[in-house]
């Protein structure tokens, strides 16, 4: 709420020149105006500029190259004014940004702002979301999807206002039959159990597991935040998540009275459960409380903002709420530097280039191994109804 939070505005970017503009994205990329490095071979140093084009000549391998080659943003065709800007935009969204939003305000193609988005996404999980955290640990998985994550939006979500004549059990059983949960609930063969209560989990629920560490000062809440994504809460899903993001053997680790932590926290310094049955902080202090706050901030980008996330995307959509959460005391200008610096620096996107083409990523990214999922979204090619552009994809 401070006006030091704010130290870049939208107008601002706007109204920057193509040179401002490529100059803000060069330091951000390299650090430097005048040294940088080839994308192509790698050579680091001044090389041959070419203004007219834009682009400069490698000193080593002879390559021509942008500030975007190389880059999520590479092979693009809207000005980099636009794209500061709609990042800049996407960065002071609290809790995140809607496509369609983006699409309005830069009146372009709904395709190319959800593109936008999820090369952003994608640059925060190859670039953001990665290396080992250590001290003092947090750990909490939280069901995510579920029984109605299929359903498309606009579609009646067979409810509707109890009239004061209508019989209850009637409107119920007629609500069950709408939404199909009735059929739904049966058991088939390959469902998933709870592990820890026993019942039948959904095809589409997923576990968000968050790590977090914390800051160390009272009030300053966490400061590292590491997500993934499985199918149950397990011991093995568990020890994946630990293998991939904390520095056992140093650290203590916080979790609630789960049964998928007990045998890895043997390998901490010390492992403090919470019963959160009872209680919300043990009588020692024992929390997880910035875990279960990671958890939150998922659950109300996913409600109020994103409405439908696909288990495919779940891990992308964690990763941003990761980064907003981990950023939010900085100001808006040090969190779109933070946001470009990762994605100019992971190199080219692989999942979103020809996205409506019908190029989709064919795995699903859970631990502890990717699962082979199938193309998102509707058919490609125009809509049997409507004439305009064809359908978007979800």
């Amino acid at each position: 709420m401070s006006r030091e939070a704010v130290t870049l505005s939208v107008p601002n970017v706007a109204q920057w020149d193509d040179k401002k503009c490529h100059d803000f994205m060069v330091e951000v990329r390299w650090g430097s105006l005048n040294t940088v490095s080839c994308p192509h071979c790698g050579t680091i140093g001044k090389h041959y500029w070419r203004p007219l084009q834009k682009r400069w000549k490698c000193a080593g391998c002879g390559s021509t190259f942008s500030v975007t080659s190389g880059t999520v943003f590479s092979h693009r065709k809207r000005p980099l004014q636009d794209i500061l800007a709609s990042m800049l935009m996407w960065v002071n969204s609290a809790a995140g940004q809607p496509a369609l939003e983006l699409k309005r305000h830069f009146n372009t193609t709904y395709n190319t702002a959800f593109t936008w988005q999820h090369k952003m996404r994608e640059a925060l999980v190859r670039g953001y979301n990665v290396g080992l955290v250590s001290g003092d640990i947090e750990m909490d998985g939280a069901h995510q999807s579920g029984w109605r994550a299929a359903e498309k939006r606009g579609k009646p979500q067979g409810s509707r206002a109890v009239e004061a004549d209508v019989d209850v059990k009637e409107l119920t059983a007629t609500m069950l039959t709408q939404t199909g949960r009735s059929k739904a609930r049966t058991w088939k063969s390959g469902d998933r159990s709870d592990p820890e209560y026993g019942g039948r989990l959904p095809k589409d629920r997923r576990i968000l597991m968050t790590v977090r560490k914390r800051f160390g000062q009272r009030g300053k809440g966490a400061c590292a935040t590491r997500v993934a994504v499985g199918l149950l809460e397990t011991a093995p899903v568990a020890e994946a998540v630990m293998k991939s993001f904390v520095a056992i053997p140093e650290s203590y680790l916080n979790t609630d009275n789960s049964p998928a932590y007990t045998e890895a926290g043997k390998r901490f310094q010390e492992h403090r459960t919470v019963e959160h049955a009872k209680t919300l902080i043990g009588p020692n202090g024992e929390n997880n409380n910035q875990a279960e706050e990671l958890n939150w901030r998922y659950d109300r980008a996913e409600k109020g903002i994103y409405l439908n996330i696909e288990p495919k995307y779940m891990l992308d959509y964690a990763a941003e709420i990761a980064f907003r959460s981990d950023t939010r005391r900085l100001p808006n200008g040090q969190q779109l530097r933070l946001a470009m610096n990762v994605a100019l620096n992971v190199g080219e996107s692989m999942f979103w280039r020809g996205f409506t083409r019908g190029r989709h990523r064919a795995v699903e990214l859970v631990h502890p191994l990717p699962l082979p999922s199938k193309a998102s979204g509707p058919p490609k090619g125009r809509h049997p109804v409507a004439a305009v552009n064809g359908m978007v994809p979800r």
